[in-house]
């Protein structure tokens, strides 16, 4: 019988869990939509957001106007890759030998 991960979520845990699985694709809405859907804080909300724009990759986070708003562009929201095999193409990515 496979465990069930009772462990209490953070936060984070919640807000990426909304994206991944509540949230439509391409599909912006604004904070206080995020707020009114996990009963988070603005600040909070706008807090968590910020800290995920420079460690996630997949989703989208701007002011428009006088609103934030925030959309993914993928099915899941996923933590940024550090090391990737993109250290491997050279300097001049022109010039990688797949145009020759």
């Amino acid at each position: 019988m496979p465990e069930i991960d009772s462990a209490p979520k953070t936060g984070l845990e919640k807000i990426i869990y909304f994206f991944n699985n509540v949230l439509e694709i391409n599909h912006p809405i604004t904070i206080a939509e995020v707020v009114n859907k996990t009963g988070f804080s603005w600040s909070f909300v706008k807090k968590t957001l910020t800290k995920m724009k420079d460690e996630y990759d997949g989703f989208h986070f701007e002011k428009s106007g006088s609103a934030w708003i925030v959309w993914k562009e993928r099915n899941h929201v996923i933590k940024k890759l550090d090391d990737t095999c993109s250290r491997f193409l050279p300097a001049d990515s022109s010039k990688n030998g797949c145009n020759e």
